[in-house]
């Protein structure tokens, strides 16, 4: 389920590069190569960090649609499940290289789009819900083994998601527009991005709802930081997330990011509940061992 998330998300992200991929990053555009450098400081010997792309290689039109082409090809191929070992180590390396190609144009997909591909990279993507599944089920193929790597890649986005949150939270308990309940009317009113006009919500005996929403985002995000590890509340938590980010996204017109942070929060929804197991009898089911978190369980 992860990957399925990683990868629409992914697709649309590269896609939103395609019209002006040229005209941003050609040489004699806005961000070559040499002036990427000079802004970001990588031309400068006494700066210690690193940043590579793959478009760093190309210079003209015509080599970045060519890896532009086979990037989103590779994406598009890790979405649906196809020699996922493969395609998700390229799809990766292809995200990592339109967030780094400019670095002063990332938004608010890249900080999670990108360690979620990372940790997916550990994982056996193509276990349940993918083509390498039904692939292997018309072998007569339908058992997947435990994986500790699949195990590894949930938790560590779990854990990623639930600092997230976490982090949202303590940066809008510093802003005083979040304190004096102003906050969601100042995203409400910006007309460039918003999907939706709530601008209504400013009259004097409706006040109160953008006074309330307000908190409630912060309450919410604080909450889900926490307490998503209590299992009991885990499906209700999961839920209002997708309410959440419903809201937020139609207000602020940032939908990708809504998108995979609704994915992201179901990340910890027990989906492997969705896969077929054999028929156990009941000494066998008595006999087997408890599994905290089933085989492969949202990957």
């Amino acid at each position: 389920m992860l990957r399925i998330v990683a990868g629409v998300v992914a697709l649309i992200y590269a896609l939103s590069f395609t019209s002006e991929l040229g005209l941003w990053f050609a040489d004699g555009g806005v961000l070559p190569y040499g002036r990427t450098m000079r802004l970001t400081g990588g031309d400068d010997p006494n700066e210690l960090f690193f940043r590579w792309s793959i478009f760093y290689f190309a210079s003209t039109p015509l080599q970045l649609y060519l890896l532009h082409g086979i990037g989103l090809v590779a994406i598009a191929l890790f979405a649906v499940g196809f020699q996922t070992r493969f395609t998700t180590i390229v799809a990766t390396l292809f995200i990592l290289s339109y967030a780094e190609r400019a670095p002063m144009l990332v938004g608010l997909v890249e900080p999670l789009l990108c360690p979620v591909m990372l940790y997916l990279c550990l994982a056996p993507c193509g276990a349940m819900f993918s083509v390498d599944a039904w692939l292997r089920g018309r072998k007569g193929v339908t058992e997947v083994s435990d994986s500790f790597l699949a195990h590894l890649a949930v938790r560590l986005v779990q854990v990623h998601v639930s600092m997230f949150y976490l982090m949202m939270a303590f940066a809008k308990l510093g802003n005083p527009v979040w304190w004096n309940g102003e906050a969601m009317w100042w995203l409400m009113a910006q007309p460039d991005n918003r999907l939706i006009d709530l601008t209504f919500l400013r009259a004097s005996n409706l006040r109160m709802i953008v006074f309330g929403w307000t908190h409630l985002v912060v309450l919410f995000e604080l909450v889900f930081g926490i307490f998503i590890w209590v299992k009991i509340l885990r499906p209700l938590l999961s839920v209002l997330a997708v309410f959440h980010w419903i809201g937020l996204g139609l207000v602020t017109g940032h939908w990708q990011f809504a998108i995979l942070m609704i994915g992201l929060s179901l990340a910890f929804a027990p989906w492997e509940v969705l896969a077929k197991e054999p028929a156990l009898s009941t000494e066998e089911k008595s006999s087997r061992p408890a599994s905290r978190e089933p085989a492969n369980a949202g990957v």
